[in-house]
């Protein structure tokens, strides 16, 4: 399964665990309900969901373990109804060890995410360096370019150049293709050198951003699908400038060696 099915049994998987994870975690934690550390039982589950899922299935979590809590753990067991004082404040202390557990979670879950993008964005302009260094053609860049912007953002990528009758798609990933709106949006990004995304009222018209190039013999436009999963940083990031200069060396004119002695 691939695409939104995909995604929607993997949504539907996590939040079962999310509820599934908490009510095991009350089980075990009422075989020992007379031992004072049952309460560590449910950080674990709760730090998990929160690692995997983020913030929505951990707050399910959080409630499904402070209800577990109470139902195997506090007096009278197997209820949901507390009697004394003193448990009512038992089980509100739960409360933030639990959202300490989720917290710690989502933070190593982001930095978690933080260090793929960087490790798929670099070896993306790794292998782009590897195509300018190895002076293949012009086709052949303009695709590396492509699909290293493909790589680093998640989504597909073209690369347009200017011709006597308007931009030209000349190289593209995952299939990607070009309609008359995204050609509008990326000549105004070309026309105004300014990038094409949401922020303008050409942008809006495209499924992509568009970014541009411009040197004295040569306009190209570079744009990335934006979508889910796709350009969440709005081309902001620096990825797409790296990329830019890539192509902007190669647009250059190479300079004859010369052996200094």
């Amino acid at each position: 399964m691939t695409g939104p099915t995909a995604s929607l049994w993997r949504r539907a998987l996590l939040y079962a665990c999310s509820v599934a994870a908490p009510i095991a975690a009350g089980v075990a934690a009422g075989m020992f309900a007379e031992s004072p550390v049952t309460a560590l039982w449910f950080a674990p589950p709760i730090f998990l969901i929160a690692l995997w899922g983020g913030m929505a299935p951990a707050s399910v979590t959080m409630l499904v373990a402070l209800a577990a809590f109470d139902y195997w753990v506090l007096p009278p067991h197997h209820s949901l109804i507390l009697t004394n004082i003193s448990d009512l404040w038992l089980a509100m202390g739960l409360a933030p060890c639990a959202a300490i557990a989720s917290l710690l979670g989502m933070r190593l879950r982001r930095q978690l995410r933080t260090i793929r993008r960087h490790e798929t964005r670099s070896d993306a302009l790794r292998l782009l360096s590897h195509a300018v260094v190895s002076q293949g053609g012009s086709e052949a860049i303009y695709f590396a370019a492509a699909n290293a912007l493909s790589r680093a953002y998640g989504a597909s990528a073209v690369v347009l150049v200017g011709a006597a009758q308007g931009l030209e798609m000349v190289g593209g990933s995952r299939g990607a293709t070009v309609e008359a709106g995204d050609l509008r949006a990326a000549g105004w990004a070309l026309a105004n050198n300014a990038p094409a995304g949401l922020a303008c009222e050409a942008g809006g018209q495209s499924r992509y951003d568009f970014w541009p190039l411009t040197t004295p013999n040569l306009s190209i436009v570079l744009g990335v699908e934006r979508a889910d999963g796709g350009s969440e940083d709005g081309l902001r990031d620096g990825v797409v400038e790296l990329v830019a200069g890539y192509l902007l060396a190669c647009a250059r004119p190479p300079r004859p060696l010369q052996v200094v002695r």
